[in-house]
């Protein structure tokens, strides 16, 4: 294994590579051409190999330099996010997520609302599974998230009823065909196990991490789903012999007291969910 990189060498490999020669990035970082040449050398003697072909002034990246390259932009950018993140003054990241049905319903107008509040905020935002959500609070990478089901110390927001979601003509055959998050997607496991209490036979047509494969899977008549209205925004199946479902409830998981606009995007997230499920009402 080679040893550590320093990052200045990094800056100044990504330099030289971005400016096409040593005298342009000399000029760009404002150190001589001669200092670069050495740090050049110094970099591609802790790799053990060359980082460029050279004909004369000239340098060409090589399969080498191209391999560090990209790694090379992926360690400056995280260290430079870093600075950026922990200087003096800076405002502290709103670290918030959302099951994907609330995107539009919940996550947008929340983020307006912080917003207005207080201009120029940060935020820092991840869509996912709620089995996902729990993991980035886990983690420490949110702080707050808008979940599906009852996890343990969550605050329930409301319950909605579970609905199916297809084309009628494809309940004719003998097995139904079910589409569905990925497990351990609540929705699924709420569908086959409904449907295995009912004696009706099923069949996995599609299963996808995407609501809008989901969505688009349903559309094109792939096969059935259960979801809510509210989160699916599609118009569901009525008088179908499908069995009845469950309700599910939502849920707001804090990982521990937030700031204030931590505080302000967990009372809006609230608010907003509450009025989406009030039009279902």
């Amino acid at each position: 294994m080679i040893a550590d990189i320093p990052s200045p060498l990094l800056r100044t490999f990504v330099a030289v590579v971005d400016c096409g020669s040593l005298a342009a990035a000399a000029r760009r970082i404002e150190r001589s051409e001669s200092a670069l040449s050495l740090q050049i050398a110094r970099l591609e003697h802790i790799v053990r190999q060359p980082l460029f072909d050279r004909d004369g002034r000239a340098l060409r990246l090589n399969h080498t330099g191209g391999l560090l390259l990209a790694h090379a932009r992926s360690i400056l950018g995280r260290i430079d996010a870093a600075r950026a993140e922990l200087a003096p003054g800076t405002a502290v990241p709103v670290r918030i997520g959302v099951v994907q049905d609330f995107v539009a319903g919940v996550l947008r107008p929340t983020l307006a609302d912080v917003l207005a509040a207080t201009p120029g905020a940060a935020f820092s935002i991840v869509i996912a599974s709620t089995a996902e959500l729990l993991q980035a609070i886990g983690e420490d990478r949110i702080d707050a998230a808008l979940c599906a089901g009852e996890p343990f110390g969550a605050n329930i927001v409301t319950r909605l009823p579970m609905k199916w979601f297809g084309y009628p003509d494809l309940l004719l055959g003998d097995v139904v065909p079910l589409v569905g998050i990925t497990l351990p997607c609540p929705f699924l496991l709420a569908a086959q196990r409904v449907l295995d209490a009912a004696g009706r036979p099923w069949r996995m047509a599609l299963t996808t991490p995407s609501l809008d494969g989901l969505r688009a899977a349903v559309e094109a008549g792939l096969g059935i789903t259960c979801r809510t209205e509210a989160g699916f925004c599609l118009p569901a199946m009525s008088g179908t012999s499908l069995p009845q479902l469950p309700e599910i409830a939502y849920s707001i998981v804090e990982r521990r007291q937030g700031d204030a606009g931590t505080s302000l995007a967990v009372s809006r997230m609230t608010a907003h969910l509450e009025s989406v499920t009030a039009l279902q009402q």
